[in-house]
């Protein structure tokens, strides 16, 4: 596939990971208080989508092992995103934090893929 395939694959499943968050921090809980079964089912998906999508936009910009250190940066900020739907449903986090935090590293990780720091 092409570079830009997979950059349009990795923003596509960024946006399904960011609708499923929020559903799931913001939307209606059943009466168990979990959080609905769809946006969780989508939330795994979108990050699959995104893992896959990203290491195939690293191997078309031939950026190999060693990886550049923004590339680790970008991997914590998806292992958060990954946890942190566990964490408001064990009630580690308020569901409205989570979401503020979800938005900050969503910003780090855009600045990071963009300006690639470090």
């Amino acid at each position: 596939m092409s570079h830009d395939t997979y950059k349009i694959i990795h923003i596509a499943g960024i946006l399904i990971l960011f609708t499923a968050l929020g559903a799931a921090f913001l939307g209606k809980r059943g009466e168990d208080g979990k959080a609905p079964r769809s946006a969780m089912m989508l939330h795994g998906i979108a990050m699959l989508v995104i893992l896959v999508a990203g290491f195939g936009l690293l191997a078309r910009r031939e950026i190999h092992w060693p990886w550049p250190g923004w590339v680790f940066a970008k991997l914590g900020i998806w292992i958060v995103l990954g946890a942190l739907p566990v964490l408001v449903k064990r009630k580690v986090v308020p569901a409205a934090l989570a979401w503020l935090i979800a938005v900050a590293l969503g910003a780090c990780a855009a600045w990071l893929a963009i300006a690639e720091p470090f």
